[in-house]
């Protein structure tokens, strides 16, 4: 069994030593480790090459693309060049505990398409830290169910919904890897597309243990302040605030999935979610809420749905 790894480079000359030195340290070494530097504009690419050059990391391959393709292109041109059965992602600033690859790997059985590992949190001077954890969810409040075991399948529902894992803690098979290059056009960022991908195949899996360091810093925080934080109130607010935009961003996960070679029941599925998401985006747009009102009476909430949901449609008109 061959095992790459990707790794993307864009302005990380701070941080990228650390990072480079956790894979390098590995106990499980991987097969081929290929790195991409997005045209940077900073030292990353000299440090990443003076330190392959320097531990005679014949193994190691590092490219400097000609055009910036952005985070989700660059991965994709990774996973384009690496040969592996098994890939894993990486990014620049992080830092593996020495064990990542060897425990992830003892996970993988045949039914693991996808696995994502869960995560410390780390600051920029590289010290961990810890976050409230909210009741009902785990991996650091990103994944919205209770888990008992240490792997866990997630289910293409609940992912049509939210992803619940960044792709630097995740390690994907080939197959899920040829399947992403067919059918992506980078509407979803990448971790999300391949998570997708694996969950029509009941291969989507988390594993409830912490494989990495991930550092927070000023150029990566989006999205994770309140995670961070661990301010349940404040984000109520922001996903009240920012109602539309979610709510229109789970139709083009809808629309991705129904890009794939579904069965006739999550053909189904996706279609009944997309046309409850549609209709609930339009009539907040239009600031229609009798026929919010009309609809929810219809019990047409109740599949997707909540009270709380309904309630939250509702303000975001008023509001």
């Amino acid at each position: 069994m061959r095992i790459s790894v990707v790794l993307a480079i864009y302005n990380g000359e701070k941080y990228i030593i650390e990072q480079l030195e956790s894979i390098r340290k590995q106990t499980y070494q991987p097969d081929e480790v290929i790195l991409i530097d997005d045209c940077s504009t900073d030292d990353s690419y000299r440090i990443t090459h003076q330190f392959i050059d320097g531990y005679k990391l014949s193994h190691w391959k590092l490219i400097k693309n000609e055009n910036n393709l952005g985070y989700r292109g660059n991965f994709k041109k990774g996973l384009s060049l690496v040969n592996g059965d098994i890939i894993f992602l990486s990014d620049q600033d992080d830092r593996w505990h020495e064990n990542k690859i060897e425990m992830m790997l003892s996970y993988m059985n045949e039914n693991v398409l996808t696995l994502a590992s869960s995560f410390r949190f780390m600051n920029q001077k590289g010290e961990c830290f810890e976050v409230r954890k909210i009741k009902g969810r785990s991996n650091n409040n990103l994944l919205f169910q209770k888990v008992s075991e240490n792997l866990t399948e997630i289910k293409m529902e609940s992912l049509l919904e939210m992803n619940f894992s960044q792709g630097c803690t995740m390690a994907i098979r080939k197959t899920v890897k040829d399947e992403y290059l067919k059918v992506t056009k980078g509407l979803l960022p990448h971790d999300w597309e391949l998570n997708i991908i694996s969950s029509i195949h009941h291969g989507c899996y988390y594993l409830d243990i912490p494989l990495i360091d991930y550092r927070i810093h000023n150029n990566n925080t989006i999205g994770m302040d309140n995670i961070v934080e661990g301010s349940i109130i404040e984000e109520k607010k922001q996903r009240v605030n920012e109602r539309i935009e979610q709510t229109e961003l789970q139709v083009k996960n809808a629309d991705f999935a129904l890009t794939l070679n579904l069965d006739d029941e999550q053909k189904k599925y996706c279609l009944r979610y997309k046309d409850y998401l549609t209709f609930r985006v339009n009539a907040m747009k239009k600031k229609k809420i009798f026929s919010l009102i009309f609809y929810f009476m219809k019990r047409k909430y109740k599949e997707f749905g909540s009270v709380k949901t309904f309630v939250g449609d509702i303000i975001n008109i008023i509001k």
